[in-house]
Order: C-alpha cells, then structure tokens, then sequence
C-alpha cells in the first residue's frame, strides 16, 4: 500500500472566507433590494396624501348636497309653498356657495373663483369666509338644475395638488313631494 501525501499546491484556496467580489455582490443585492423598499415607501405616502385629500373632497361635496337640502327642508317648514327659495331663481342653471351656517352667496358662477374657496374657521368648520380663517386646497360650488317639480342638484369640488387640478363631483336630485 503506497502512502500518498496530499500536498495543497494552492494553499490560499483551503483557506474559509469572503472574497471581495462576493462582499460587493451582496452589498449590490441588498442595495437594490432597499432602493425598492424605498420607492415602495414613498409611493405609499403620496398615495395617502391624494386618497386624504379625495376622501375630505367627498365629504365637502356629500356636505354641500346636504346644506342645499336642508335648506329646502326648512323651507317647507317656513312656506311649503316656497320649497325651492334659495337654492333656486327658476332659471336652467342656478349656482351658490353656501357653508354650515347658511351664508348662501348667488353672485359666484365658477367653481375657480374667490368666492367658492373653502377656508377652515376656529371651530374647525370649512367655510367660505376668509377674515381669519385658515386657507385650504379646496373649491366648493353647488350647481342646481331646475325641472318642473325638481331639482337636479351637483356639488363640485375641486383642488389642486403639483399643479393637476383634480374635480370631485356628487348629485342628487331634490324634490318638491309635498
């Protein structure tokens, strides 16, 4: 029986380790890895930024539609006759502001104006009244068609966020059922 000596030409390749190819391929792996992580996060922020501000338009415009009918309510209350005062002159296309404490302004015509700027007040109440009130994003303008015995009744809100103007808009239709 021959004894055969294994002798290591290459003693450099028994020895256990990383080199530093395989350091730098794991740092290039996990660096992509967490740039995606990153990109991930970020985009879930500016999705909850728009989502926050599409949710807030729906209820400014569900509160529009529900101002516009209450007043319709508390004018059959008043004159039953009359169901229609203030939210309404008889023409094809009536529009008005109006914000939680009725202050009702005709004289706005579009939705880009002054006047149907939404501002937050002390009570933390969105109006439309700016002395000394916070300044907000949104638009609110309430547009009435009127018909025979009903109202076709739109609420329009808009905002503007990195220079995109974006529109929420919610109907219904009130009617004269007395």
């Amino acid at each position: 029986m021959a004894n055969f000596i294994k002798k290591n030409i290459h003693p450099h390749l028994t020895e256990t380790g990383f080199t530093l190819l395989e350091v730098m391929m794991a740092t290039l792996i996990v660096g992509i890895g967490m740039v995606g992580v990153l990109s991930l996060i970020v985009q879930n922020v500016q999705v909850q930024y728009i989502n926050k501000n599409i949710l807030i338009a729906s209820q400014l415009a569900q509160e529009g539609l529900e101002l516009a009918r209450n007043v319709r309510d508390e004018n059959w209350l008043i004159d039953g006759n009359n169901w229609d005062d203030n939210i309404s002159d008889g023409s094809v296309d009536y529009t008005f502001t109006i914000d939680y404490l009725r202050n009702i302004d005709d004289s706005v015509n579009s939705i880009d104006a002054d006047g149907a700027k939404l501002y937050i007040d002390s009570n933390d109440f969105y109006t439309h009244a700016s002395p000394g009130n916070t300044e907000t994003i949104f638009y609110r303008l309430i547009t009435v068609n009127n018909q025979t015995s009903y109202l076709e009744t739109e609420c329009a809100v808009r905002w503007e966020e990195r220079d995109q103007a974006h529109d929420y808009v919610a109907e219904t239709v009130l009617y004269n059922w007395r």
